[in-house]
């Protein structure tokens, strides 16, 4: 859901011919190419539903309207952010971690150094639009088990950006900051996201601590608690990874909020032992509705909505967000591994359809090629669903477990979420930072 400005010579990828152009979910009607979305009168609406020729040509006629971004395009933008995987190794045991905690299978056996850190962030700089921000982020394993390297980089690449915004993200498990390392994020401009699966049982029995006796969650609650309670420029939200054995996403949700929380998002698990079945994503659809209705509900009466899911995808929503990709892998962002190669996702180290370039530069033809075969209109049954430039086909690293089931509770969360928006925009524009009807009359 990032929109790729074209900055060169793109390869086109035309639209499926039956591909719909709209989308009418009650009374709203969603135009697919730009994300547009208008409130229809409910009897036009009815009409429209029922086939109406009148309506039909009349509905035609606004989707048919140029989109500002042409979704035909595969894009050539400039590189503006990486994560860097300073940590081959974690003191956690997830059986469901995509890592391998930090050796990606044995892909990466040593830690980062700082040649090949330093190497990274020079290269992001050269290559990055002087005029738009730029984001190192920090990885593993666990990143804080090669904290002298993160304070380092983050020293570094803010001595660099004298006439550029820098900004750095980290994922971590939480249990081993420490007060210099808080400091450090409190000072920057920080998004960190904290992996927390729910309550003390749940957490310590899908993320056990490996070498020592304890309760992981204990640990986090401890370490993180000073940040939380005080994140200065940071940005602080938890994410916590939802299995086929644990579906109680509200109590999942409530346990974080407990911990002091105020951004709580869910993953879903689709490529490891625990993923979720087909049989799950009904069930999981359910739970994720109440708790966005609960949200959806606190800030119908001004309060904030603590459930990144559902606040993310109303922002998109209101600014007609519309990409044929649902990230910016191998095109804005690339994962440094600590042997300096430079992949599209940083979920992908070690797999050579990933590997694109290294800091010496990136192999233009081999990221047009990962580009175009993962455009939506490259990927079969996407390119004819309504909601294909929402979705954008998903994850690059999970499409093989794409399934029918997945795809309806995309389609289905979606729908939703437009309703959702709907309702909080007739109730409380202001969320949006729109202007109230008294306000922007006098």
């Amino acid at each position: 859901m990032i929109r790729l400005k074209v900055l060169g010579p793109a390869e086109g990828l035309q639209t499926h011919p039956t591909a719909p152009a709209w989308h009418l979910v009650g009374s709203r009607l969603f135009v697919v190419n730009d994300s547009r979305i208008y409130d229809l009168d409910p009897g036009d609406a009815e009409r429209l539903r029922s086939g109406d020729r009148q309506m039909l040509a009349a509905v035609d006629a606004i989707s048919a309207q140029p989109p500002l971004d042409d979704m035909d395009l595969v894009p050539r933008v400039t590189p503006q952010s990486v994560s860097l995987n300073v940590s081959s190794s974690c003191n956690l045991g997830c059986s469901y971690c995509y890592a391998g905690r930090g050796s990606f299978g044995g892909a990466q056996s040593a830690v980062m150094d700082w040649q090949t850190a330093q190497a990274a962030i020079d290269a992001l700089f050269a290559a990055a639009d002087p005029a738009r921000p730029i984001t190192i982020g920090f990885l593993g394993g666990e990143p804080f088990l090669g904290r002298d390297l993160i304070h380092r980089s983050v020293q570094y690449a803010a001595r660099r950006a004298t006439n550029q915004v820098v900004g750095f993200s980290v994922t971590t498990n939480g249990t081993l900051l420490t007060k210099e390392d808080v400091e450090l994020l409190r000072a920057h401009r920080f998004a960190v996201t904290v992996s927390v699966d729910g309550g003390r049982l749940l957490h310590d029995t899908l993320r056990p601590l490996r070498k020592r006796r304890g309760s992981s969650h204990a640990a986090l609650a401890e370490h993180v608690a000073a940040l939380v309670r005080d994140p200065g420029k940071a940005r602080v939200g938890a994410r916590a990874t939802v299995t086929h054995s644990n579906l109680g996403v509200e109590q999942i949700f409530d346990d974080v909020i407990d911990l002091g929380f105020a951004d709580v998002g869910l993953s879903p698990l689709r490529t490891a032992a625990g993923s979720l079945t087909n049989e799950d994503w009904p069930i999981y659809l359910r739970g994720v509705r109440r708790l966005a209705e609960r949200e959806l509900g606190r800030a119908v009466v001004g309060e904030s909505i603590r459930f990144s899911n559902l606040a993310v995808a109303l922002r998109q929503l209101e600014r007609g967000a519309a990409s044929p990709y649902p990230c910016g892998a191998g095109g804005g962002y690339f994962s440094v591994s600590s042997d300096g190669t430079w992949y599209a996702c940083h979920r992908a180290v070690g797999q050579p359809s990933f590997a694109l370039g290294s800091s010496a530069g990136i192999d233009r033809s081999r990221q047009a090629t990962f580009l175009r075969d993962r455009h939506v209109h490259s990927q079969a049954p996407c390119r004819t669903c309504w909601a294909r430039y929402l979705c954008s086909g998903g994850c690059h690293h999970e499409v093989a477990g794409r399934t029918d089931a997945f795809c309806d509770f995309v389609r289905a969360w979606l729908e939703f979420c437009l309703g959702a928006h709907a309702t909080l925009a007739h109730a409380r524009p202001a969320w949006f930072g729109r202007l109230t009807p008294e306000v922007a009359h006098g």
